[in-house]
């Protein structure tokens, strides 16, 4: 998720971990704890793109870093506030839940989480949230400025804290319900018009859990489909995107490539231009329009660079965007509420 949805969790819980005991100082250190498993990004100007894609949320986003990290910085805050009620232990399961949620929530959204470095590299995700999602968001900090306004009045303030964890826990709940939903939809509209399938992956198609993208993989070609829980007909129409991987061939076994090809889980198309220049699309992150239009780009989008020996050998990345533009908005907005 976004740096300040998962700075909000931390802080919330944080607070309903340790507010009652050591006050503001829990929602501080909790935002601090919340964004400190994406500071692998550090390590960027360091490394090219391809250790890039590897290494975020890579060990820092795993169960064993969990397990060894939380014991240790317990033992710094305890040192750090020896004149405070909060003991080893409370310090570690502060640290333990604070960042097994920023694992759990980030697990939620495509980009993919490697939870169990060092044991497998690959990435896990419930595809069951986008990145952003102001109804995780809100509630989180709904309830975590609650408690700190009220902090005269503990009950109050920290039921109020749990308040908004809570209906932001139902609303990820919500989205594993419709997720099922949504992919039995995709699965029988696809096998209704174009029979069998080799794999299919919905993904929330935006900040929203309303609005569904389906990605079908079928040999060489990916069909994708946009769906409404409110629209009327489940009857879909497929857009077909050839994967063209006869493009990458030369290249399969290069270093760039098998990187975009573990991080993509197969659903990808490429493209050559008049140039000879290869470009890699990774296809579940969608495109610039959320395919509400027909000139939309390619959000992910990288170019693979080969050198003098004929190798891929990395690749450059372009930043993703979305158009956000007013009539962009008003035709996702619409489609949202099956327009």
């Amino acid at each position: 998720m976004d740096s300040i949805t998962q700075a909000t969790l931390g802080a919330a819980v944080g607070e309903a971990c340790l507010g009652r005991k050591i006050g503001y100082r829990a929602a501080v250190w909790g935002a601090v704890l919340g964004t400190l498993p994406d500071l692998d990004i550090i390590v960027n100007p360091f490394v090219d793109a391809v250790q890039q894609l590897y290494i975020h949320r890579g060990f820092t986003h795993s169960i064993t870093f969990i397990l060894l990290s939380s014991p240790l910085l317990g033992w710094v805050f305890q040192k750090l506030y020896k004149d405070r009620e909060a003991g080893w232990k409370s310090w570690t399961l502060f640290t333990f839940w604070i960042f097994l949620t920023h694992v759990f929530i980030d697990l939620q959204t495509t980009y993919g989480t490697q939870i169990f470095l060092p044991f497998t590299n690959r990435p896990f995700t419930t595809d069951a949230m986008f990145i952003i999602d102001p109804l995780v968001t809100v509630p989180l900090l709904g309830g975590l400025l609650g408690a700190l306004v009220l902090r005269r009045k503990p009950s109050l303030g920290s039921a109020i804290n749990k308040t908004g964890l809570s209906i932001a826990a139902i609303y990820i709940l919500w989205g594993h319900a419709i997720k099922s939903h949504v992919h039995g939809v995709f699965q029988e509209s696809f096998q209704n018009q174009y029979g069998y399938y080799d794999e299919l992956k919905t993904t929330p198609n935006g900040p929203t859990t309303f609005l569904w993208s389906g990605y079908v993989m079928k040999q060489d070609t990916i069909y994708q489909a946009i769906y409404s829980i409110f629209d009327e007909s489940a009857d879909l129409t497929f857009t077909s995107i050839p994967k063209n991987s006869g493009l990458i061939e030369p290249y399969i076994n290069d270093r760039a490539t098998t990187a975009l090809l573990w991080f993509s889980r197969g659903f990808y198309s490429v493209e050559k231009n008049e140039d000879d220049v290869i470009y890699f699309y990774d296809l579940r992150f969608g495109r610039d329009d959320f395919w509400l239009s027909n000139n939309g780009e390619f959000v992910w989008r990288n170019e693979l660079i080969i050198n003098d020996k004929g190798n891929a050998y990395t690749f450059e990345e372009f930043i993703p965007s979305f158009n956000a533009r007013g009539r962009s908005f008003e035709l996702f907005w619409n489609r949202i509420w099956g327009k």
